[in-house]
């Protein structure tokens, strides 16, 4: 009797552990989700930012960052000719569409990346629910 009382601990903490590793997990792709949305919702400013420019920026004055909070004062002469990076800090030239475009894709990637992570959710929510239930039924029933 002392042999299966041990082995039901052992489960009972395996269970635990695997309850605590899924928990874990959740917790991580919530974060991950979290970074998603706020790159998107950069992306978006960015998108939003160009569209205007294009529409209303040649001539007007702009203030250029560059960096440490510090800007200096410029014109937009050519709202159509912009700078994108494409990957591993290569810098190419494009115009604003082509660069709304890229952003446009950008956030579509965005998009089913955070759909996926959102089904990983789901599916790991699904089988701690099911060790919950499985932990539950190895409780000794309570006599009334």
């Amino acid at each position: 009797m002392r042999m299966a009382e041990e082995k039901k601990v052992r489960t009972l903490e395996q269970i635990q552990d695997e309850i605590r590793s899924y928990l874990g997990e959740i917790e991580y792709l919530r974060s991950q989700i979290g970074v998603i949305d706020a790159t998107i919702a950069d992306l978006r400013t960015v998108d939003a930012t160009l569209a205007y420019i294009k529409d209303k920026g040649k001539g007007k004055p702009i203030y250029i960052p560059l960096g440490s909070g510090i800007a200096i004062k410029g014109k937009i002469e050519n709202p159509d000719d912009v700078i994108m990076d494409v990957g591993a800090g290569i810098l190419v030239g494009a115009t604003v569409d082509e660069a709304r475009e890229n952003i446009e894709k950008r956030i579509n990637a965005l998009m089913n990346l955070r759909l996926a992570l959102l089904r990983k959710i789901e599916e790991d929510t699904r089988k701690v629910n099911e060790l919950l239930k499985e932990l539950q039924e190895m409780q000794p029933e309570k006599k009334e």
